[in-house]
């Protein structure tokens, strides 16, 4: 069994491919290929942690998730309806189309480090992008695996984006996040 995480993928969202220049002509292609390369990366007993943005309408989740491989655990972005968390009802389909469980975030060891699992990046006054400041984790000074931020960085200072553009639309193996860490903590010694 590997681990994976990912997030960001827009099922069913036409103009995240103009918003984040990925390079699909409709929604229906971007969403065939991500779940290609999905199912080409992820065995049916792995697990993947699902960074949020799963879908943008509800009724993409119900679609696309059961042809998605893997034991799937989502830290709830915020176009997922359940992110408001203002309905057991959106609770429930989530979970009824296959998510295993949903957080809003989730902490873990990777190489020997506390690692949070997020939607969102750390707070930052000096970010231009202040939409959902209130919900970003403070940085603490440890690693953060999250999404929300698409295309802007792949890694910056202990965050790492694990968005699907930045990833080539597949989710990426613990091993590689493990290998940026050592690297990482391997420079600062």
């Amino acid at each position: 069994m590997t681990i994976f995480f990912t997030s960001d993928h827009h099922f069913g969202h036409y103009n995240v491919i103009k918003y984040c220049n990925r390079p699909f002509t409709s929604a229906q292609q971007m969403d065939e290929i991500m779940i290609l390369k999905w199912n080409e990366t992820v065995l049916p007993d792995d697990e993947v942690f699902y960074l949020g943005d799963f879908a943008m309408h509800p009724s993409m989740v119900s679609k696309i998730l059961p042809r998605l491989n893997g034991r799937k655990y989502l830290i709830m972005g915020n176009h997922d309806r359940c992110f408001k968390g203002n309905s057991d009802r959106w609770k429930l389909h989530y979970t009824d189309a296959g998510f295993e469980s949903l957080m809003r975030e989730k902490q873990i060891e990777i190489a020997d480090q506390s690692v949070l699992l997020h939607h969102f990046p750390y707070q930052n006054p000096n970010d231009p992008d202040q939409r959902y400041f209130d919900h970003r984790p403070k940085d603490d000074g440890g690693w953060l695996l999250h999404g929300h931020v698409h295309n802007r960085w792949k890694i910056k200072d202990k965050q790492i984006n694990v968005s699907v553009e930045v990833w080539d639309y597949k989710p990426v193996p613990l091993t590689e996040i493990e290998n940026i860490i050592y690297l990482s903590t391997a420079q600062v010694k």
